[in-house]
């Protein structure tokens, strides 16, 4: 099997960028709009938004794979550096919010009715693996990102695949 050549799929490199964007675009703004006005003292808004976020996180995660991959395919090496930053970004403020998620969920555990709790215990169980999940996806991407923007930058050839697998 012979790989491809940058010669071949160069004409697919634009409309990959813009599909990526489209998927990491479209959620957010989808996400922002659906928290609007924004209540960060409010205990209750901070749980429903961070519990909204969650299952907004692995479209634009899927949009950030695609640009990798397309960089890669490109030998896009300061692209794939700049999505392994944005990804160790994303990495640290998943952490972020997700320490203050769980602080949020003891201080609002004790104010839930008894008949409420298990509703409100499931949803945060589900959220928090949703956050830990894209946590780890995303810190991941950041380490394989550099390490495959380094071997670009050197001129070392590595597979695409090398950028999840290792």
């Amino acid at each position: 099997m012979t790989s491809r050549r940058l010669d071949d799929a160069e004409p697919l490199v634009a409309p990959f960028y813009f599909v990526a964007l489209l998927l990491v675009a479209t959620p957010t703004i989808d996400f922002v709009t659906s928290v609007l006005p924004l209540r960060p003292s409010n205990i209750e808004w901070r749980f429903a938004s961070v519990g909204l976020l969650s299952g907004f996180l692995l479209t634009p995660l899927l949009g950030i794979l695609i640009a990798m991959c397309t960089a890669a395919m490109a030998g896009q090496a300061r692209v794939q550096r700049g999505l392994a930053i944005l990804n160790a970004v994303a990495a640290v403020l998943s952490l972020v919010i997700l320490l203050m998620f769980l602080l949020d969920i003891v201080q609002l555990r004790s104010v839930v009715q008894a008949e409420a709790k298990a509703s409100f215990e499931g949803a945060a169980v589900k959220a928090v693996l949703k956050h830990v999940s894209f946590l780890i996806a995303a810190g991941w991407l950041a380490r394989r990102g550099f390490l495959a923007s380094r071997w670009a930058r050197e001129g070392t050839k590595r597979p695409a695949a090398a950028i999840i697998i290792g």
